[in-house]
């Protein structure tokens, strides 16, 4: 990753050309950072999909809501061994994974706006990898075991669709290059019955991506009123454990038209 730059966006007014450049930057590098400014009537969640609009994106739903297009990430409950909200919901680390691992066709680009950060030195830190780095780690056996395998993968409740409760589906797609990965929703009773080769194969993949400390993470510092779009085919992205349970995030799903 380059270095840590980001753009001033005025909200009162749209700078076409500023997002034209934006544009295609997050097609030319899966990732940019914006800082909204004069918002009106301090309106972030409209600050948040007018960058969105203005990019030339589509929001996408999170569930059979057409309206559902923010999903509020927040502590609502200290993480137990009973909990039974999302993980965006609970002060927990969120391992490396890509969102919308449970839908076959997930949206192309995550945004994430910071409404308040979190003021810990190292509480709720965003961060985030090229999904080739991580590739790149496996042998090839467990390259084709994943891209040839199919694998169940659990829909969270409050992200369900219709009846769908889960998908069949591989880890790697798009010939090998893509990963559609959350550790968590991957049905462990079904993986219990499956081959050695497709267990070994899940395991090797989880061993990699769990050792944060040996992986080469990109950390993008956040302010309030920041905003970070990316490619959700291109990057793997994680938060350290939240330290201050005021941490509040937008988080949309979108594609470009």
């Amino acid at each position: 990753m380059e270095s840590d730059k980001y753009y001033i966006v005025d909200c009162s007014k749209k700078d076409t050309s500023l997002f034209d450049q934006l544009r295609q930057e997050l097609i030319t590098n899966g990732y940019v950072k914006v800082k909204c400014e004069n918002l009106l009537n301090g309106d972030y969640n409209k600050a948040c999909l007018d960058v969105i609009t203005n990019l030339g994106g589509i929001c996408c739903p999170y569930d059979d809501d057409p309206t559902s297009l923010i999903w509020p990430v927040k502590v609502l409950e200290l993480d137990t061994p009973g909990s039974k909200l999302q993980a965006s919901q609970l002060d927990r680390e969120l391992v490396l994974h890509t969102d919308c691992s449970y839908e076959h066709d997930a949206p192309h680009f995550v945004a994430l706006y910071a409404v308040q950060c979190d003021r810990t030195e190292n509480g709720g830190k965003f961060h985030m990898i090229p999904t080739q780095e991580i590739i790149d780690k496996l042998s090839s056996e467990t390259k084709h075991v994943l891209r040839d395998g199919m694998y169940k993968i659990n829909v969270p409740p409050d992200f369900r669709k219709g009846d769908i409760d889960y998908i069949y589906g591989p880890i790697l797609f798009n010939d090998g290059k893509n990963i559609r990965y959350r550790r968590d929703i991957i049905d462990k009773n079904r993986l219990k019955e499956e081959s050695t080769e497709k267990q070994a194969a899940l395991g090797e993949l989880n061993s990699i991506i769990l050792a944060e400390d040996q992986l080469n993470l990109f950390r993008p510092k956040l302010e309030n009123n920041m905003m970070v779009l990316f490619n959700n085919r291109s990057f793997l992205h994680g938060r350290t454990k939240i330290l201050d349970h005021e941490r509040y995030l937008l988080r949309v799903r979108f594609n470009l038209v």
